[in-house]
């Protein structure tokens, strides 16, 4: 590595860097649902850092072309850069009254007896997890990787609302076309391929923790639908493929039409993302038995 790429690295722009920048009011005016949605996603050039109408002028006129030129180096669009937002996140949980968000995030709460500290405990996918600022750790003993700590603290930081029981598809959602294709390719064609014409191997995956509904009016050949977060359902629609007809398998993923005033659309990916590899590793589990 060259002298100068490394002092790039070392000196990087981080989404704690661009977020001091930011209003920290979470108005949604950038398209995001916080602050800190917007700033982790500009730093990656998923948006663009003039997304948000209200940052620091001052401030962001020499950080602007430093990010420019990180980007154009390639260096900081890694999610294994983000330790340090996980770092800061901890710091921003310990400042929340979080006992007072246990209601709206549909989390049940307790103290330690000892240090007094509080932690929410709440269904995550097929696991329960208990989180406090200090760390998020899961109830079956699963090791939580950085990334899904991330998002776990983004669900609480962020807040969360109710449900409207409106289904859409990503398409429908705002700002939805970079992560269209994202959805497809790392999800829903995956799966796809994996059940092709397997309606049971895809119950048998499916049945720990999605709820198989009736699909009407030929919705699909196979519908369910879980919790990704108490607030945060999604469904999962199955079509089989049909060689003769030469019509290959399709999945499709739906989402309640107000999601996204709960998360933004990278951590909703990344719920995705973690949908699908379940789902596969049921799959292969499966193929074993």
């Amino acid at each position: 590595m060259d002298q100068q790429r490394r002092r790039m690295i070392q000196n990087r722009i981080t989404p704690i860097d661009l977020f001091k920048l930011t209003p920290k009011t979470n108005c949604g005016e950038c398209g995001r649902p916080t602050c800190l949605a917007y700033a982790t996603q500009a730093v990656v050039g998923e948006i663009p850092v003039n997304s948000c109408p209200h940052l620091d002028s001052q401030g962001l006129e020499g950080l602007k072309s430093r990010l420019d030129r990180q980007l154009e180096a390639g260096i900081g669009r890694k999610r294994e850069s983000f330790e340090k937002t996980l770092e800061f996140l901890r710091k921003e949980l310990a400042g929340w009254d979080l006992e007072a968000l246990a209601p709206r995030l549909g989390a049940e709460v307790e103290k330690d007896p000892d240090t007094g500290q509080v932690r929410l405990t709440l269904p995550y996918l097929d696991d329960v997890v208990q989180i406090s600022p200090s760390d998020v750790v899961s109830l079956s003993d699963r090791e939580i990787n950085p990334w899904e700590k991330i998002f776990l603290f983004n669900y609480v930081i962020g807040g969360a609302v109710e449900p409207s029981g409106t289904w859409v598809g990503m398409e429908s959602l705002p700002n939805s076309i970079s992560k269209i294709k994202s959805l497809r390719a790392h999800c829903e064609e995956p799966l796809a391929k994996a059940f092709a014409a397997d309606r049971n191997a895809l119950v048998r995956a499916a049945a720990p923790w999605f709820v198989e509904l009736e699909a009407e009016n030929g919705e699909a050949d196979w519908m369910g639908e879980c919790q990704v977060l108490p607030k945060v359902p999604l469904r999962l629609l199955w079509w089989p493929e049909d060689p003769e007809d030469g019509f290959p398998a399709r999945v499709k993923f739906l989402f309640d039409e107000r999601v996204l005033e709960t998360l933004d659309l990278e951590s909703l990916l990344f719920a995705c993302e973690q949908v699908t590899e379940r789902l596969a590793e049921g799959r292969m589990e499966g193929l074993k038995d």
